[in-house]
């Protein structure tokens, strides 16, 4: 029987965590923890202290303590907190350079999407949300009528109504040659703006959107008009086979880079005095949307309803949380997990984070 891609990746990871994961049990897989004072490099950041941002020291201590020596946070890359504005404390258990490189933030990717549209609409490049991709890319609806009535609001709340349930689909939407054509080829599940469905397909389709008005990828774009202005000078968007960036991960930013997009949202919009986007668009992108009992979801952003805080998360714990009430950014960055066993992202948010939010006075 010859094996698929999908099917030779799952061989390979099953035997990676039986190669892997022992040893870090044999060996230390952290370094030792020698606090959280925060490094002084030169990228634009403020650093401070928690006494000085009013923050409890011992409470973040402890924090930190857990992060280095609990089995459920093993694979924690980087923790960095934002206070007033200020750094106050990070930390890189693995290795201190991993401040300087950037990594893929997996599906924190989708807020950034989510800001790019709001700066593609203020800057009439896109007409408003609810105008259909169907206006703007007109040829692909030939072939799939059904999916003339989705609209950008559809895909920034994830109610396209586009579903799919092939096991191999993932691999496909990555390597496919034309990937838009791909996605309008999934079924509909019901009439759009009925039924949240989550998936990387949605802000895709965003994107492609976007490079359509614009006349280059997403990745350009954000460049232009987000990373620039943020003094973000080394990332990676990676795209399609057919040139399109992935509207819903792989983008690749260092963690303090990430900082500063939450310190911008946190401030409305402005880094450096320069509106980057209008303040009204951050209000509606990280409002609910789409409702359920214990959770919600904005235009892109993951709304964490009992913190009052919203969060651009990723797959494997890339976290970048905003809590405007406390004037708190926090950003965690982890190696993806193998198994959930190794991540489970409830670990941070519901202990940590609590505990964080909870020593701001």
């Amino acid at each position: 029987m010859v094996m698929n891609i999908r099917q030779l990746t799952n061989v390979f990871l099953f035997v990676f965590s039986f190669l892997f994961f022992p040893c870090m049990e044999d060996e230390p897989f952290k370094l030792e923890y020698q606090g959280f004072a925060p490094k002084q490099i030169n990228d634009g950041w403020l650093l401070s202290t928690p006494e000085k941002e009013n923050v409890n020291r011992e409470q973040l201590e402890n924090v930190f303590n857990i992060v280095y020596k609990e089995d459920r946070f093993k694979l924690i890359r980087s923790v960095i907190i934002v206070r007033n504005g200020e750094i106050i404390a990070e930390s890189y258990p693995h290795d201190p350079n991993d401040i300087y490189k950037i990594q893929n933030i997996k599906s924190a990717a989708k807020s950034f999407t989510s800001i790019c549209t709001g700066i593609a609409l203020q800057n009439k490049y896109l007409e408003s949300t609810s105008q259909k991709f169907s206006d703007i890319f007109p040829e692909y609806f030939t072939k799939y009528p059904d999916k003339k009535e989705i609209t950008i609001k559809n895909a920034l709340t994830m109610q396209t109504g586009l579903y799919y349930t092939d096991e191999d689909h993932n691999y496909d939407f990555y390597f496919s040659d034309n990937i838009v054509d791909y996605i309008l080829s999934s079924p509909l599940n019901g009439p759009p703006g009925n039924i949240f469905f989550y998936s990387d397909d949605n802000p895709t389709l965003i994107s492609y959107a976007i490079q359509r008005k614009f006349g280059k990828s997403l990745g350009e774009f954000a460049n232009e008009f987000l990373f620039v202005p943020l003094g973000i000078t080394d990332w990676k968007w990676e795209t399609s086979k057919d040139g399109v960036s992935f509207g819903g991960t792989n983008l690749y930013l260092k963690p303090r880079d990430m900082a500063k997009f939450g310190q911008m949202l946190l401030q409305n919009g402005k880094w450096n005095g320069q509106q980057i986007v209008d303040s009204l668009w951050i209000a509606e992108a990280t409002k609910a949307q789409y409702s359920e009992t214990y959770w919600a979801y904005g235009y892109l952003f993951w709304i964490l309803k009992d913190l009052k805080a919203y969060d651009a998360a990723g797959h494997g714990g890339q976290e970048i949380i905003v809590v405007p009430s406390k004037n708190l950014v926090v950003v965690v960055t982890a190696w993806p997990y193998i198994t959930d066993t190794e991540w489970l992202r409830d670990n941070f948010t519901g202990t940590l984070l609590k505990n964080i939010i909870s020593a701001c006075y």
